[in-house]
């Protein structure tokens, strides 16, 4: 049991790939909850074996599974981690330490993504989400239909933790592209509800502004051609947001028409 309890979450579909390792790594801490919303795998098999708190819960959504997970946690500090994340045994000490030194009300985690199975370059920028809080202290913007991001309370403190977090998730081209693909979808859908209007210099320049920026601003031309590939992706993805919310405002104006 960790010095200051902290309970980790995780929610799943069909994550029996990874499962173990990632929850090997979480041992140590007070308390594990698996929300699974019908995995058809192992899953919830391997999640029972390493001692998690399981519990079934049909799919509302990225950000309303994750709140629902959450509010399941008995403790204040919560951890969310996702399926296909490794924690390494260093981090998860240095994430105890950090919350018992309580100088902040979240702290962000850095990741470590395996690109064609091996990480990228350690030179190259790595993303950072605030994946570690008091509980008390943060909300899921459920208006959102994905990149579920807590929400800090006003005045709360942030700091980052130091590590990476492994993340399997993109490690393949078809996987990278496939989850691109069903993002970008969710962001153009939500953009549209909120009454987002699309833009054609934005359809027009995004995707090299966007490439630009993953290639040489974030050093992911460090990583040779995994990292052109890579780039390439981060940018169609951009893109495919503009472009699906330009499709659903003309078809929006199709039918109107008619």
């Amino acid at each position: 049991m960790s010095h200051i309890p902290i309970s980790v979450f995780i929610i799943t579909l069909n994550e029996e790939k990874y499962l173990k390792q990632v929850l090997e790594c979480l041992q140590n801490f007070d308390e594990i909850v698996l929300v699974d919303s019908g995995s058809t795998d192992n899953t919830v098999e391997i999640a029972k074996q390493y001692g998690a708190k399981v519990y079934h819960q049909d799919w509302l959504g990225f950000a309303k599974q994750k709140s629902h997970a959450m509010s399941l946690c008995k403790n204040d500090w919560v951890l969310n981690i996702d399926g296909d994340e490794i924690l390494g045994a260093e981090l998860a000490d240095i994430i105890q330490s950090s919350v018992d030194e309580q100088r902040a009300d979240a702290y962000r985690l850095y990741f470590e993504d395996v690109f064609w199975h091996m990480p990228m370059s350690a030179n190259s920028k790595k993303r950072s989400i605030v994946r570690l809080y008091n509980k008390n202290k943060v909300q899921f913007p459920t208006d959102r239909l994905v990149h579920e991001n807590v929400k800090l309370a006003k005045g709360a403190k942030e700091k980052d933790v130091a590590g990476l977090v492994t993340h399997h998730g993109y490690h393949s081209t078809e996987m990278l592209m496939e989850k691109q693909n069903k993002y970008s979808s969710l962001k153009a859908q939500e953009k549209f509800n909120k009454g987002k209007k699309p833009s054609w210099l934005k359809l027009c320049l995004v995707f090299p502004l966007m490439f630009v920026k993953a290639y040489v601003i974030e050093g992911m031309f460090l990583s040779g051609r995994r990292g052109l590939v890579h780039a390439y992706i981060s940018a169609m993805y951009g893109f495919l947001k503009e472009a699906k919310l330009h499709e659903l405002h003309f078809i929006e104006k199709h039918k109107r028409n008619k």
